[in-house]
């Protein structure tokens, strides 16, 4: 599979490209609203957030934190890259079946549409999480940190894992059409079982301190810790996470080729 993904490095990278051009064709805007849009989430939680939520994040901030801010940095730092990793799963469940035409004329491997997601998905998440960064010295007063240079080997491996996953469960929906529409309920289910938007230390000491001991299976948690130690708490990322979240990328992207060799020669048939 990467022997392929290499292979056609340029046409994945090419057509991801585009796709970003083309996202909002017809627009005013063009390819600046891929800019825009979360340029303008920023502010909104920045206005919203800084006022409401702020107080709740006065034990937790962190050397050289900006008051009003702490609340709209934490949950930026987690919530752009969640993002990126919700938009390539989503796109990328349908991406077989939505370039059916092509598979059924041209000799390309299944896995080549999927990794156009995942590239278009990596690069939305780079612009947004650039932006917020650039927000974050420009405007907030927090940073640079060095330990910032964490984000991009996070984020590839995030977008791995998002890769890994789409890539299996597009195969899936070409058998099984009901998987698309149901992705967007898991992963709406997901988002909230993860802590992009709150703090565990909401839930220690409490009732539902079980919580905590339940989250640590789940897999973005992991990854969302990692953006959030290298951007919030601006720390390095310990070697024992690194390992973890490429073990966990590793083992999805072996999981999607298993499943891909077994229905390969059935799903050009089917589609």
């Amino acid at each position: 599979m990467v022997v392929q993904l290499w292979k056609y490095r340029g046409l994945i990278l090419r057509n991801s490209l585009n796709d970003l051009r083309h996202r909002f064709r017809g627009s005013i805007g063009g390819y600046l609203w891929n800019v825009l849009i979360p340029l303008a989430q920023i502010v909104v939680f920045s206005i919203i957030f800084g006022v409401l939520m702020d107080y709740h994040m006065r034990d937790q901030r962190v050397p050289g934190m900006p008051d009003g801010f702490s609340f709209v940095i934490f949950l930026c730092s987690g919530l752009l890259a969640w993002n990126g990793f919700a938009d390539t799963l989503s796109r990328g469940v349908a991406s077989l079946v939505s370039n059916a035409g092509y598979l059924k004329k041209l000799p390309l491997p299944e896995q080549l549409f999927v990794a156009q997601d995942a590239c278009t998905g990596f690069f939305s998440a780079t612009i947004a999480i650039a932006l917020f960064l650039l927000f974050s010295v420009g405007i907030a007063g927090y940073g640079p940190y060095l330990e910032w240079l964490q984000v991009v080997p996070a984020l590839v491996l995030w977008m791995g894992f998002a890769y890994g996953l789409a890539l299996m469960l597009s195969c899936v929906n070409v058998f099984i059409r009901d998987l698309q529409p149901l992705i967007g309920i898991a992963l709406l289910l997901w988002f909230w079982l993860t802590p992009v938007v709150y703090m565990e230390d909401q839930f220690r000491g409490s009732r539902h301190e079980w919580f905590l001991s339940v989250a640590v299976l789940n897999p973005a948690y992991h990854f969302i810790h990692m953006f959030r130690d290298a951007v919030y708490y601006h720390r390095w990322v310990s070697p024992g996470s690194w390992a973890l979240c490429a073990g966990i990328a590793i083992v999805a992207n072996i999981a999607a080729y298993g499943v891909l060799r077994k229905l390969r020669g059935e799903i050009r048939d089917v589609l």
